[in-house]
């Protein structure tokens, strides 16, 4: 594990044959474009480009990839973060692809004004499924951070990538292929 300040990452902590399997069973999902916004205010907007299907922690198929958010995440909370989370219902599966220019400028995980009366993202996590070789652009850039990683130090498929969910960051535009990935937010009571 590495790490500074706002963030930290666990380098290739998936091995390939896991990777493709979560891409596999994840195409198998209803897809739809990324919207940004909540709930009747959610709308396409021309600063995120990318298709997402959700998974549930409750899909069996996945049992795998949500143990290995849980053990990752609270690693990284106890040894660096402290801040108390409880929930992980479900993750992101996106995929960025070159044919539309497939990108998320700068932003931020936590809704402030949100529906539900008890919790906010707290911990964003997103993990790297492509290898690297398959795409080009489409890092993602940790820009809210005081001293950013480099993103080339978690490029690598199966690493998990850890930051609290007010930093912002972005996926910048990918030029060629497509590159998949899960993005999670560990949720825990309101920030007061």
């Amino acid at each position: 594990m590495s790490w500074q300040g706002d963030w930290c990452y666990f380098k290739s902590y998936l091995n390939k044959e896991d990777c493709e399997e979560i891409i596999a069973q994840a195409k198998l999902l209803p897809t739809q474009d990324a919207v940004v916004g909540l709930g009747e205010d959610a709308h396409v907007a021309e600063y995120r480009k990318s298709k997402i299907s959700f998974i549930q922690s409750t899909d069996w198929r996945f049992s795998k990839l949500f143990d290995a958010l849980w053990k990752t995440q609270m690693e990284a909370n106890k040894d660096f973060f402290n801040i108390h989370v409880n929930r992980l219902d479900f993750v992101q599966f996106a995929e960025y692809d070159s044919a539309y220019e497939g990108e998320y400028v700068d932003h931020t995980d936590t809704f402030w004004m949100n529906d539900d009366p008890t919790h906010h993202r707290k911990i964003s996590c997103v993990l790297q499924l492509s290898d690297p070789n398959d795409y080009e652009g489409g890092d993602l850039e940790i820009t809210g951070a005081a001293q950013p990683p480099d993103p080339k130090e978690y490029r690598d498929q199966g690493s998990f990538i850890y930051f609290p969910s007010p930093v912002m960051h972005r996926a910048n535009k990918v030029t060629a292929g497509k590159r998949y990935s899960i993005a999670a937010w560990f949720e825990g009571p309101k920030w007061t």
